[in-house]
């Protein structure tokens, strides 16, 4: 009985270390963030939990960032053509104007078209994902290995479901959609993009010659951004437009944002919980 009685204790000591390895690994792969949002003059609060068991490169490149304080002060803008996304992350205000904020290295992208399989989750309302370029010039997401490995640090927020991304992004973070502190934050950033006297049309361009050596400066070109009844194609000299026959990165062509009046939808910061 004795014996019996030892394998039991033994037994149920193993289950109970098997289950607490379980917590603690869940707890290491899974990050909460809480993210300070201004929006039309009024604060949110989104909490946002990083899925480092399905993105880890990622996630740990974000994280990183996060605790440099990268994001803070970073604009939300929508792209044209891109109506179903909010973006932040790239675009900051110096002295009045945006400027591109730090250029960070490539991250591997993490998702089923460059061989990851574990981090497809869906690109629709309630996930983050990491933005990247691809060289195609439409919509056929034609893509070759270095666009696949071109996201940084930008993150797009889907607010409808955005079927054409599947295996072709990085979903690297989720947010409970049923709470209501975070559908707050977000219909206060989308409620000023349904409303045209709240946000102003940008032109984002860049000048200057291509080189593909040259990842960490832009590929050696120069960013403007300029209100829309200023930009004018053609007297801009050295106006760069990507040669998809070069392999030349198309997200380095320009392209029109929506940015709030007054810059007025930002992340004031993130924390750790």
């Amino acid at each position: 009985m004795k014996r019996i009685y030892r394998v039991m204790i033994n037994v149920f000591a193993a289950v109970m270390l098997f289950c607490m390895s379980l917590g603690l690994t869940a707890c290491e792969d899974i990050k909460t963030l809480e993210v300070k949002i201004s929006a039309d003059g009024a604060e949110y609060t989104l909490t946002v939990d990083l899925y480092r068991h399905l993105a880890p490169k990622t996630v740990d490149k974000i994280m990183g960032y996060v605790n440099d304080g990268y994001y803070n002060e970073t604009v939300f803008y929508k792209m044209d053509g891109y109506d179903s996304q909010l973006m932040i992350g790239d675009l900051k205000v110096e002295n009045g104007e945006i400027v591109q904020n730090a250029l960070l290295d490539e991250i591997y992208g993490e998702f089923e078209s460059n061989g990851t399989k574990g981090s497809n989750l869906t690109s629709s309302s309630g996930s983050i994902g990491l933005w990247r370029s691809w060289y195609a010039h439409d919509d056929s997401y034609t893509t070759s290995s270095a666009a696949r490995d071109s996201g940084r640090a930008t993150w797009f927020i889907p607010t409808a479901d955005i079927s054409g991304y599947k295996g072709y992004f990085c979903i690297f973070a989720q947010y409970d959609t049923a709470d209501t502190d975070n559908s707050d934050a977000i219909t206060a950033i989308t409620d000023i993009f349904a409303d045209e006297d709240k946000y102003s049309e940008y032109y984002i361009y860049y000048t200057g010659e291509y080189n593909a050596e040259d990842a960490k400066n832009n590929y050696g070109l120069t960013f403007h951004c300029v209100p829309a009844d200023e930009y004018d194609a053609d007297a801009i000299d050295n106006l760069f437009v990507a040669d998809d026959k070069e392999n030349q990165l198309v997200q380095y062509n320009a392209v029109k944002v929506d940015i709030p009046v007054g810059f007025s939808a930002k992340i004031l910061s993130i924390t750790v919980k």
